[in-house]
């Protein structure tokens, strides 16, 4: 899915000893649909901007600065070490750095992983699923108050617990596995109305389907239309095989799985509580 909001607007490309947070005019390189921004002597990271640097640029100086950066390799001409300092992404192609060589929606990706904005997962008739963030969360304790969405699904920690928790959640599932539990929200209004996603449970190898819808918009069809959309998602996306674990007693959960296709494979049974284990093959 292409994002809704593009926050990367330019590239900057770090020479040699360049620091971001004292340097002076920097070579920049316009991307497409982005614009001509350059650095200047006050800048301490330019908000919108992509930095990108060689190997042989001062790593350690430019990840003790605090500044986001991706590291290119000129693979024509690189035979160093394998080990860049400080950077999460590497970026690899032939010749001097081109943004042209790359899709721009994978360098607007990784503009947001440096830069902790959420990805948009994927869009419905009616709704956008996307990762979650620090301000979902005041929407999800309305939703979660209702004593009937408890019932089957775990409650909210304590707000300290629950804001640690999805920071966490952001470096340790997101970007590690490229999925987890997103937020659903309606086009029309921008309110967030669930939760839905392929989580890793521990035991497990499957990644497993999760959702929640708030009181207020179920019954209709929001849960259908999300989990439909998230199934293409993860075939799209190298995901094989799905499960999802639901406690007997939840007739509406077990009719949407099967709805949505999944077939019953065994019982599973964790701490004291048991529960059904669907599986759905992705095509």
């Amino acid at each position: 899915m292409k994002q809704r909001i593009h926050y990367l607007k330019n590239i900057t490309v770090l020479k040699g000893g360049d620091i971001p947070t004292a340097a002076s005019a920097k070579e920049n390189a316009t991307i497409p649909g982005g614009s001509y921004a350059p650095l200047n002597g006050s800048c301490q990271g330019c908000p919108g901007t992509l930095y990108v640097a060689s190997p042989g640029a001062d790593l350690k100086a430019l990840s003790e600065s605090g500044v986001p950066f991706v590291v290119y390799v000129d693979t024509l001409t690189y035979s160093g070490s394998t080990f860049w300092d400080g950077a999460k992404y590497v970026l690899e192609g032939e010749g001097k750095f081109d943004p042209e060589d790359f899709d721009p929606e994978e360098l607007e990706k990784i503009y947001r992983r440096l830069n902790k904005i959420p990805w948009d997962i994927s869009e419905t008739d009616r709704c956008v699923i996307k990762e979650t963030s620090l301000s979902d969360l005041d929407e999800f304790y309305e939703i979660y108050a209702d004593p009937d969405i408890t019932r089957f699904t775990e409650d909210l920690m304590e707000r300290s617990e629950e804001e640690k928790y999805t920071e966490n959640y952001r470096d340790l599932i997101y970007e590690i596995y490229g999925h987890g539990i997103w937020t659903v929200m309606k086009k029309d209004t921008g309110e967030i109305i669930g939760r839905a996603g392929l989580d890793e449970r521990a035991g497990f190898d499957t990644p497993e389907l999760g959702f929640v819808i708030g009181k207020p918009w179920q019954k209709q069809g929001y849960a259908y239309e999300v989990c439909s959309a998230i199934l293409a998602w993860a075939a799209g996306n190298d995901i094989h095989e799905i499960m999802s674990l639901v406690e007997k007693d939840n007739a509406k959960a077990v009719k949407l799985l099967k709805k949505l296709g999944f077939s019953a494979r065994d019982t599973v049974t964790i701490g004291t509580s048991e529960y059904l284990r669907f599986i759905f093959t992705v095509k």
